[in-house]
């Protein structure tokens, strides 16, 4: 049972995206990269599309091509919209983890 609280840690969910993670200001333009749409950031966790406003996971559900659909149909929104070219869940990954490089030596 000891070992279960070794790798608990390394199971703990992230706190919710939000755009000050990554320091993107709102107003900016994001594209939700499975169908190439443009939406805005409206709030630090919100985006707005045709003058509406969601949240990044449901925006991803609804708006998911149908071809691209996974069968849960429950998404990360950050992995599926970009910044600058960039994922959002890899500036954040990038944020989170500051040097790769010294972490895989110390594992």
């Amino acid at each position: 049972e000891e070992q279960n609280e070794c790798v608990e840690p390394h199971k703990k969910a992230r706190p919710r995206f939000k755009f000050s993670m990554v320091n993107i200001p709102i107003g900016a333009t994001l594209i939700f990269t499975p169908s190439n749409l443009e939406v805005r950031v409206a709030g630090d966790d919100t985006i707005e599309y045709q003058e509406r406003i969601y949240k990044l996971s449901p925006f991803t559900g609804t708006f998911m091509p149908e071809s691209k659909r996974n069968t849960s149909g429950a998404y990360q929104g950050a992995k599926y919209f970009t910044y600058q070219g960039k994922l959002l869940d890899d500036l954040r990954s990038e944020i989170e983890t500051p040097n790769p490089i010294n972490s895989t030596i110390q594992k």
